[in-house]
């Protein structure tokens, strides 16, 4: 092929031209054998835009022209060219980079749901031993009941753990209630939400409010005399219902 054209080196596109003729192929037929549109054809020999690396391979394949003949004396063409390259260097940079964040996101999670299952196992295997052991039965509000005493009963929420993406590695609703009824029609409800953490209210025959925990400070709380005033009941009654739903707390969750 003649490099020249009026003395100087062809650019690409009068250089694709003139391959073209000599193979006396259409715009057509040389965009089929390139697997691209005529209309890029047309842009190439228009130079309206510049076949990509592949494409000029492909090229120097097909009609067994040598890429330094394809590219000498375009220095725009091996400008987009060298362009080109550094774009894919780039993005292989980049690729690497996204490659390696997502395998680290596998890896961790992969991690964290192994130690999830492992933790879900050992508290929900430790509640329903507990469950089992104290002789709790289960009632209609998918609550567990134990009958402490007559007028005593101890309830606590069927436990689970939350779904491995709520990210938790301990159950949501961690407390145990108590319903005392007493022979006057009144009766205490106690909630506790943690180890030694609770609140007492005392209801009416008219479920109006008639003692609470809350309307002591934080002190007078842990003053049993003053909490058994606050909800009329016997001072040893009460600290016997505080032990032993600490003591159950302690057996059914993990005590922060």
């Amino acid at each position: 092929m003649n490099l020249k054209k009026g003395g100087e080196f062809m650019n690409l596109g009068d250089k694709l031209l003139k391959l073209r003729k000599d193979n006396k192929m259409s715009q057509e037929e040389f965009a089929e054998a390139l697997d691209v549109t005529r209309q890029t054809v047309s842009n190439w020999e228009n130079y309206k835009s510049y076949p990509d690396i592949n494409t000029i391979v492909k090229i120097s394949d097909k009609f067994s022209v040598s890429l330094d003949v394809l590219l000498k004396g375009d220095t725009k063409m091996i400008d987009n060219i060298d362009k080109e390259v550094r774009n894919s260097k780039k993005y292989k940079k980049i690729l690497i980079v996204i490659g390696v964040v997502l395998l680290f996101i596998i890896i961790t999670f992969g991690i964290y749901a192994a130690r999830y299952n492992s933790v879900k196992n050992e508290l929900e295997t430790k509640f329903n031993t507990s469950i089992k052991n104290n002789k709790f039965y289960k009632n209609i509000d998918n609550y567990y009941s134990l009958k402490y005493k007559d007028n005593i009963i101890i309830l606590v929420p069927n436990q689970k753990m939350p779904s491995l993406f709520d990210f938790s590695m301990d159950f949501h609703n961690k407390v145990i209630d108590v319903d005392i009824n007493y022979e006057d029609g009144n009766y205490l409800q106690g909630r506790f939400m943690n180890y030694d953490d609770y609140d007492f209210t005392l209801i009416n025959t008219k479920n109006v409010v008639i003692g609470s925990s809350s309307s002591l400070n934080k002190n007078d709380r842990k003053d049993i005399s003053k909490l058994s005033d606050e909800l009329n009941i016997d001072e040893n009654d009460l600290t016997d219902i505080i032990n032993k739903v600490n003591e159950l707390y302690k057996e059914f969750y993990k005590v922060d």
